[in-house]
């Protein structure tokens, strides 16, 4: 099977509103690093509305995929339309590039097999149950391992150093994903970690330090045979997810126009380096290459207006999106890509001093490597774009940076680090 992971934004529904006004994401793909943050913009906050903004990052073998979305503010149900088309970018982005379920099934049948031995059901052998005296001593053993051991103090004391915190003031979710290490049923011979006294095997790993992808030989074997044109990848993402907003709108009983959005797509091959992105409305989608240039990947189609954003939902909507296909240059490869709505690119783009852009791609980019954790550089991510203050900036701000942790001299292949 292909490990993977979603995180980010989730689509909305008639369920209700569980949109945050901040949010942070991260995960890692072989040696990049996938980090995403989202703030609600000053007069938002200022005038008590929602974050209108949302980005989803999905990962599947190599494959990782990126969806922003930026919610007209005019629409106050906007956020609906744009955790929509995040989501479905992503997932409508990888379909055909992974197997078929039935494929999926067979190949994960075929794997558990040469691990485990079927066993016949007469051939199980069933332990009696413990008795009540045993469940006590052992119930017993294993508080005072909690109190000794992980703990490592008294109860009262360790409540006594929780610092007292108003609950009418913050309310925090977070929601963490595990995955089995790629090989796990392969290998059963994992590391062991100790704690204190105790040894523990893992079996499956926080999405903050997800294991790097098997190399591409033991991939091949599962993938489909031949990798369909991604133009027309990226092209049918937007048609099918153009269609969904319409039933959306329908299943939640608003009018089309309520979820108006725009819809910034990237698909990006962290074996081979190759790009495939797609934009409708504005935002922006830059490159960090190791020379330190920056480039613009895509520009978008010009509307005659530039006060008029042609968002996804809008009818001939496919006039006015762009596609574009990247190869991984030879001579000078990224290091970084950055996907953006234009609370941030509009700061960015359009400064009078050249040389701003460039720091800026170096300085994030310098910050998340250095980073100690993964949910660190997100979470300083966050507070960056939550934190900063420019004369006239104050829409909602989201950036979703992909950047390679290793091997920056661009000389190696990312995820098998052969040349």
């Amino acid at each position: 099977m292909l490990n993977g992971f979603v995180i980010g934004d989730r689509s909305l529904s008639a369920a209700g509103d569980t949109h945050p006004v901040w949010l942070a994401a991260h995960g890692q793909s072989g040696a990049y690093l996938a980090v995403g943050a989202s703030a609600a913009g000053q007069q938002h906050l200022h005038n008590s509305l929602p974050r209108d903004d949302a980005f989803v990052i999905r990962q599947v073998g190599p494959w990782l995929a990126i969806g922003v979305s930026d919610g007209v503010g005019s629409r106050p149900l906007s956020r609906y339309g744009a955790t929509y088309v995040a989501e479905s970018l992503t997932a409508l982005l990888l379909r055909p590039l992974v197997p078929q379920l039935r494929s999926n099934v067979t190949a994960t049948r075929a794997t558990s097999a040469s691990a485990v031995p079927p066993v016949a059901a007469e051939a199980v052998e069933f332990k009696p149950l413990i008795g009540r005296k045993d469940r006590e001593r052992n119930g017993a053993v294993i508080m005072d391992a909690l109190r000794t051991r992980f703990l490592r103090r008294k109860p009262a004391e360790a409540q006594k150093s929780v610092p007292e915190m108003s609950s009418d003031l913050f309310q925090q979710a977070a929601s963490i994903g595990w995955w089995p290490y790629s090989g796990t049923i392969m290998n059963p011979q994992l590391p062991t970690t100790t704690v204190d006294h105790l040894s523990i095997q893992p079996a499956i790993m926080s999405s903050s330090t997800i294991a790097e992808p098997s190399p591409a030989s033991s991939l091949t074997s599962i993938q489909p045979s031949t990798t369909p044109n991604l133009s027309d990848v990226v092209q049918q993402a937007f048609e099918k997810t153009h269609r969904g907003l319409r039933g959306h709108a329908d299943h939640l009983g608003v009018e089309l126009a309520d979820l108006s959005c725009t819809g910034l797509a990237l698909l990006f091959n962290v074996e081979t380096g190759l790009i495939a992105i797609g934009q409708i409305g504005d935002g922006a989608m830059l490159g960090l290459t190791t020379s330190g240039n920056v480039k613009e990947l895509i520009t978008p189609v010009d509307t005659g207006d530039p006060q008029s954003v042609y968002t996804i939902n809008r009818p001939n909507f496919d006039k006015y999106l762009a596609v574009q296909i990247e190869e991984r240059p030879i001579a000078d490869p990224f290091l970084a890509l950055f996907v953006m709505t234009d609370g941030l690119s509009g700061d960015l783009l359009y400064s009078p001093e050249p040389e701003v852009l460039t720091n800026w791609a170096v300085a994030v980019d310098r910050n998340l490597r250095g980073s100690p954790t993964p949910a660190q550089a997100a979470a300083g991510m966050l507070n960056w774009l939550a934190a900063y203050q420019v004369k006239g900036s104050w829409d909602d701000r989201t950036l979703v940076v992909i950047t390679r942790k290793d091997g920056r001299d661009g000389d190696h292949n990312a995820a098998s680090r052969e040349p």
